[in-house]
């Protein structure tokens, strides 16, 4: 898959914006810190997820005292068709948000990895010792760009926690009998199987191949995987839809007391095991950095065999976060895709850059040079 323009409207600090992409497979936009750098990477991040990759709510994506964003893009398939996507989005007269592909709306769920992306964000680099939020975020995303089934999964699943959540409170509050809450345990262990499934099979795949990528890393682990953490052990869906209802009820007088849903899949985890031990109990930043480098290769494969498209490479500063060596595998390693980056200043031998430069400055990007 290739961008071949970009086009923003009231979109974070760009006012109007409209970028051409020229053939190189490389393009580096360079600004200082807050002049919208990584906000043309969030642009193009939210064609394929549909929403900011930062977490960030819908009106924190609009230009500061407007209502409304646009952001559309141009792309060529590798199978040489040419599409459009856009995304519109509002918050008056009610908050809403359209998707069109080749000018047809279309439900969120289908138009999610259509344009399949692989992220770098410095905050990736404490994958391992961040938040479990984190990193089941980062499964999630891979999945829902291959699988629309996953993505609906995903969304009902949310709703019905909420839902759920909201009775739990009522209840301890005397509001609300314990009745009422059957419908939506049977909710959350229809999608949370479903989603429970789908990462596990994710994890599997990823454990195929990762020992080889850290070991091309520079790292001589002899055993290494991606161990998924969950309070139960069914593989199959009725047995985990089973599983997950037992639990929910099993939880229920917790839960009331909580007023929070404590059991599964939005509170599963996930880590990467070196003979037998999690990742950040005894590895140096170095060697978690190897470890989320093996992922984004692994991920780029995945979705390359999945949507049948290479996807699209979108890495944020990363001359500031990677050594020279890191940086160097990486570029090679998608050296057949298209990749753009950020950088606060220009790499040290700019005219042995292979691809396009733009300085990014006040909510303009304009060419510094081009190396043909």
């Amino acid at each position: 898959m290739r961008l071949l323009s970009l086009s923003l409207e009231q979109y974070r600090n760009y006012h109007a914006l409209s970028v051409e992409f020229p053939p190189d497979d490389l393009h580096l936009f360079v600004g200082p810190n807050g002049s919208g750098k990584t906000n043309l990477l969030e642009a193009v991040a939210l064609l394929s997820l549909t929403k900011s990759f930062l977490g960030l709510e819908e009106e924190d994506l609009m230009q500061w005292g407007t209502e409304f964003y646009r952001v559309k893009a141009t792309m060529r398939t590798d199978g040489g068709e040419t599409e459009e996507l856009e995304v519109v989005s509002q918050v008056l007269p009610r908050k809403q948000k359209a998707c069109f592909h080749n000018g047809v709306k279309l439900p969120l769920s289908t138009l999610v990895g259509r344009l399949p992306i692989v992220t770098f964000l410095p905050q990736e680099l404490s994958l391992f010792s961040g938040p479990p939020a984190d990193r089941r975020r980062f499964l999630d995303q891979i999945l829902c760009q291959v699988s629309p089934a996953y993505f609906v999964a995903l969304m009902s699943y949310q709703k019905a926690l909420k839902q759920r959540n909201a009775l739990l409170k009522s209840i301890a509050e005397r509001s609300a009998d314990v009745s009422f809450l059957p419908p939506w345990d049977q909710e959350l262990a229809l999608y949370g199987a479903e989603l429970t499934l789908m990462r596990l099979e994710l994890v599997e795949t990823f454990n195929l191949a990762l020992r080889e990528e850290v070991q091309a890393l520079g790292e001589t682990w002899e055993t290494v995987c991606v161990r998924y953490q969950r309070s139960g052990t069914a593989r199959e869906q009725s047995a985990l839809q089973a599983e997950i209802l037992g639990a929910l009820l099993a939880c229920r007088e917790r839960d009331v007391i909580l007023r929070s849903t404590t059991v599964g899949p939005h509170r599963d985890d996930w880590s990467v095991d070196v003979d037998g031990r999690a990742l950040p109990t005894f590895a140096s930043r170095g060697q978690q950095r190897v470890a989320v480098l093996a992922l984004l290769l692994l991920q780029a494969s995945y979705l390359e065999v999945r949507r049948g498209e290479k996807p699209v490479i979108l890495l944020d500063d990363i001359f500031s976060e990677l050594d020279e060596a890191h940086c160097k595998h990486l570029l090679d390693a998608f050296a057949d895709h298209q990749i753009l980056m950020t950088a606060a200043e220009l790499p040290v031998e700019t005219n042995a850059f292979k691809g396009s430069i733009r300085a990014v400055k006040d909510g303009q990007v304009r060419d510094v040079s081009l190396t043909r």
